[in-house]
């Protein structure tokens, strides 16, 4: 197990070193100069050279990849351009916003999800299978935004029950979660049903069956145990993917998280704080799926043999 998890650990070094190399590019590419922007609209030529030399943006582009990957791997990311703070500060200050919020989003999904998922599987061909269906074409065909957009009418325009924007308490929380989990609940609910028809028809399931057993005992404690293998792996993706999904539900509900703070950098040209983040973001989601790995190959030792 110790040396699975030392492989799994190292392949994270080549994932991490691609994705810095993806947003660095990115980041040369986008219109808009860094000194420019920091030096203000009046600065002049030499101030703006001054403050580019400052930030190393005057030599070459090979040397400014090195020195920056060097610096984050010390989780120096520079300064704000906009706000003149630390970069690793702005993040932290909003990065429990957005974990909270996934962490809600996560257990929305999973609570939701696995028995629509069970019922549809055992309840093949009938009504509740049709209707779990439906509900996951509609969570997976409904963009984020437009969720969004129509839980707010409802529930805070017409109805009054919860507030429309804002992150400051347990009732803030339910209309953001609730959207980032939409997707999540189908993907998880078509992922279970598939896994649980699978496994329904192995011959274990049939030798359970033929031993007398209860069908509540056949389902729970043999074939849903094996359907929940590769739903493990499942969730934590889409714990990675809310995180990333957050930064629309962070827009359109006034939430002050990672996904709202890339946002405003990038209308700023904020680019330290966009690398930051973005890093950020993608160190969290190989990190839970390297934990999904790990618990996949305790779950099923054949995992750690191949």
């Amino acid at each position: 197990m110790l040396s699975y998890i030392i492989r799994k650990l190292l392949t994270l070094i080549p994932v991490m070193l691609g994705v810095y190399t993806l947003v660095f590019v990115v980041m040369q590419v986008l219109p808009g100069d860094a000194a420019l922007i920091r030096a203000g609209p009046g600065a002049t030529p030499e101030v703006v050279e001054n403050i580019r030399r400052q930030l190393g943006l005057d030599k070459p582009i090979p040397v400014q990849y090195v020195n920056y990957l060097k610096d984050a791997v010390r989780l120096d990311f520079g300064r704000s351009i906009r706000t003149n703070q630390p970069v690793v500060d702005d993040v932290k200050s909003r990065y429990l916003t957005t974990v909270q919020l996934t962490l809600v989003a996560t257990i929305i999904f999973l609570a939701v999800g696995l028995p629509l998922g069970v019922i549809a599987a055992v309840k093949r061909n009938t009504i509740w299978d049709g209707i779990a269906i439906l509900v996951s074409l509609i969570g997976i065909s409904m963009p984020g935004f437009w969720l969004g957009l129509l839980l707010i009418w409802y529930f805070a325009v017409r109805l009054g029950w919860l507030p429309a924007f804002g992150f400051s308490s347990p009732k803030h929380v339910i209309l953001p979660a609730i959207t980032l989990a939409s997707y999540g609940i189908a993907y998880t609910a078509r992922y279970t049903r598939s896994s649980m028809l699978e496994e329904l028809m192995q011959d274990y399931v049939t030798t359970a069956r033929a031993k007398g057993l209860r069908e509540r005992i056949v389902l729970l404690r043999h074939a849903l145990r094996n359907a929940l293998i590769p739903t493990v792996t499942q969730a934590a993706l889409g714990f990675g993917f809310m995180l990333g999904g957050a930064v629309v539900v962070e827009v359109v509900f006034t939430v002050n998280g990672v996904g709202r703070l890339i946002v405003d950098a990038i209308l700023y040209r904020d680019f330290p704080v966009v690398q930051g983040g973005v890093l950020l973001l993608a160190l969290n989601f190989v990190l839970v799926n390297l934990l999904a790995d790990i618990a996949c190959a305790y779950l099923d030792p054949r995992v750690r043999l191949q």
